[in-house]
């Protein structure tokens, strides 16, 4: 008996066939809420009484004057619907629309282009407001404004500092190395500077046992976001999180911690799923798109399936990398040194000085001392060899030839239609 099984794959999907006789799948999802009905409503009462601050009417009033304003969103990488919800926050702001900038937050991603950014604010949004895309790499955009206890300097974006009234937003979802994405991510590493980004992904914080999934206030990463952004705080933050359709299903409004709090609880009953065992074979995807745009990305994918996946085992991830790896980029030069996956990480883990886009590659090379990683996507067989993995055509071909190797037993398998979105806790 057959089953068929949705994976999600680019802006589509892909239908999986198992045959029930040789493979014994596990499907592990999150909770798919209902959209909310009236989402700028509940943003409207929410906003009227937030957590921990003053409502974002009294806040533009607490500056006389001219009240320039800046509004930190995602980049292209993140299915934030900022089109909405920043018309929402200029309204319950009061000011006028010159008066407002829009502050995509790149980290160290490269800018989004107009295309993309039209997609993320739409059109309306681009005609009425400053749109700017942060530079981690301009000095002279930057400004330093302290120093966390553990030696790190804070760069920040100098609009965004120097903003008479500081807004963040957010997409609250399982991250593999904050815990949960939201909150003082927007600014940390989403407007910093580079020296500062570097610190925040050293690999000693990477490596760190509780620098995982699902965890928040014992994360040294996450502790170190929360620290740097303390040094210059946005006045109000607006996380949402989404169903599997990319709808709000909640809103959480106000200060920067105890706001991002309140929504990382949702998400982590929403997000969270028990595994009575691991499995020798995962399946995967990055969520689709956009998060399945490239292969930097795709490793969130791949650490969510290294959760559960047996020592030796094999994961299969399915993800388009429309975007290449990015070709061309940093990220590809790291994977493409001429040296073994262990001493790759090894130099890493020993390095000094932070490489750029390192962190990522860190993740891939920790998962494949663990396990092999087969990729199902639209990469040229050069481009994911190159990134240290196993090419596939076809899933079910990949699977039969993993099965075959147990002769007439079914394979165990455990599957992450949509990836990153789920947290995978393994057996106690």
């Amino acid at each position: 008996m057959g089953r068929k099984i949705r994976l999600a794959y680019g802006r589509g999907w892909h239908d999986l066939k198992l045959d029930g006789t040789r493979f014994e799948p596990t499907v592990f999802t999150p909770v798919n809420h209902e959209p909310l009905a009236d989402p700028h409503r509940v943003f409207s009462d929410k906003a009227a009484r937030p957590s921990g601050v003053s409502p974002l009417a009294e806040i533009a009033r607490d500056h006389s004057g001219r009240t320039d304003v800046v509004i930190v969103t995602a980049d292209h990488t993140r299915p934030v619907p900022d089109w909405l919800l920043v018309p929402w926050i200029v309204e319950a702001l009061g000011v006028g629309d010159d008066q407002v900038t829009v502050l995509v937050g790149t980290g160290t991603h490269r800018a989004s282009t107009e295309a993309e950014i039209e997609r993320m604010l739409g059109r309306e949004v681009m005609n009425r407001f400053r749109v700017v895309s942060h530079d981690c790499r301009d000095r002279d955009g930057l400004v330093r404004v302290g120093q966390s206890r553990c030696g790190g300097t804070c760069w920040l974006n100098r609009l965004y500092v120097e903003a008479r009234v500081r807004v963040a937003t957010g997409f609250i979802e399982p991250h593999f190395f904050a815990g949960f994405s939201g909150g003082a991510k927007a600014i940390v590493p989403g407007v910093a500077g580079l020296e500062t980004i570097y610190h925040f992904h050293r690999s000693e914080l990477i490596a760190h046992p509780l620098t995982d999934w699902g965890r928040l206030d014992d994360n040294p990463l996450a502790a170190l976001s929360r620290e740097m952004v303390g040094l210059c705080p946005p006045d109000f933050i607006v996380n949402v999180t989404l169903n599997l359709d990319k709808e709000i299903t909640d809103v959480f409004v106000g200060d920067h911690v105890e706001a991002h709090r309140q929504g990382c609880r949702r998400a982590e009953a929403e997000a969270t799923v028990r595994a009575e065992r691991l499995f020798p074979v995962v399946v995967t995807t990055n969520s689709g798109y956009p998060l399945d745009q490239n292969f930097y990305q795709t490793a969130k994918g791949i650490s969510a399936a290294a959760r559960i996946v047996e020592p030796g085992g094999a994961i299969i991830a399915v993800s388009e990398c429309s975007g290449g790896l990015p070709n061309g980029s940093e990220f590809e030069a790291i994977l493409r040194k001429p040296v073994s996956s262990a001493r790759l990480l090894q130099e890493i883990l020993e390095n000094t000085r932070t490489w750029y886009d390192q962190w990522e590659v860190q993740v891939i090379l920790q998962v494949l001392a663990k396990a092999r990683i087969l990729l199902f996507s639209s990469l040229t067989e050069d481009q994911a060899r190159a990134a240290r993995v196993e090419p596939v055509a076809s899933i079910e071909q990949a699977l039969d030839d993993l099965q075959r190797g147990r002769g007439s037993s079914p394979l165990p398998l455990a599957l992450l239609p949509m990836g990153p979105l789920t947290i995978p806790n393994p057996p106690a």
